[in-house]
């Protein structure tokens, strides 16, 4: 089975709308979560009822396409599991990542730790630069 260009889309396409939320989200004031929201999947409450709506049905869905791929794993022609695999966990790992900067100040990202390792900053530029340097490695000679 090979990679598509439309599987590759939709990627691009959830990242990218993610990314738009996020840029929405990240700034959104506090005191926001609790106000009213008048979309339905609030279901009557707070903006927070809705992100967690959100959340869930998130999740949901998720848990609709790991189904789904399942049921394809006995199908003819389902091969390279192994890759697929990989990519899951790159992109969990990677959100992670990502998911543990929300809520710093731009001052923490410098700030050394105790112990006198790395600055969160020199942490991410480090994952960054080797990310790049052997992928590019991969892209240049295929191996």
């Amino acid at each position: 089975m090979t990679r598509t260009a439309d599987v590759k889309a939709l990627i691009k396409r959830l990242q990218d709308s993610f990314n738009e939320t996020l840029g929405v989200l990240y700034d959104l004031p506090p005191d926001r979560l609790q106000q009213p929201c008048g979309h339905g999947c609030a279901r009557g409450g707070t903006a927070r009822d809705l992100l967690v709506h959100n959340i869930f049905h998130e999740k949901q869905h998720t848990g609709q396409v790991w189904s789904v791929r399942d049921q394809l794993r006995a199908l003819p022609g389902w091969n390279n599991q192994d890759l697929p695999a990989l990519l899951t966990d790159y992109y969990t790992s990677r959100a992670q990542l990502i998911a543990a900067l929300f809520g710093l100040a731009d001052q923490q990202l410098d700030a050394k730790p105790e112990d006198g390792g790395w600055t969160i900053r020199e942490t991410v530029e480090h994952v960054l630069y080797w990310d790049r340097n052997s992928i590019d490695t991969l892209r240049s000679t295929g191996s």
